[in-house]
């Protein structure tokens, strides 16, 4: 069960330029001096960096912290839901 909604998630993850996209747009407080390329950037390494690992648990729980993010309402993502200490870096 786990293993089918993994692959779920990765089936529909979105891309660092809709994360980042969005979370510029949200105007929360520490990304008002952070462009969308910026964002796109360090994002883009941080999944470099997972692939290059071969970390496949980082690597999903980034796919899932950035579907969170995508699908997650401004004010909820300034409070945190989908922060996860150990993939979050951009």
């Amino acid at each position: 069960m786990i293993v089918l909604v993994l692959l779920l998630v990765s089936a529909c993850t979105p891309t660092c330029d809709e994360v980042c996209d969005k979370l510029v747009a949200c105007e929360m407080e520490g990304t008002e001096r952070m462009s969308a390329a910026e964002c796109q950037e360090s994002c883009a390494s941080q999944q470099t960096l997972y692939d290059d690992w071969t970390d496949v648990e980082k690597r999903d729980a980034f796919d899932v912290q950035l579907t969170c993010l995508n699908e997650s309402e401004c004010a909820d993502v300034e409070a945190g839901a989908c922060y996860d200490a150990e993939v979050w870096a951009f």
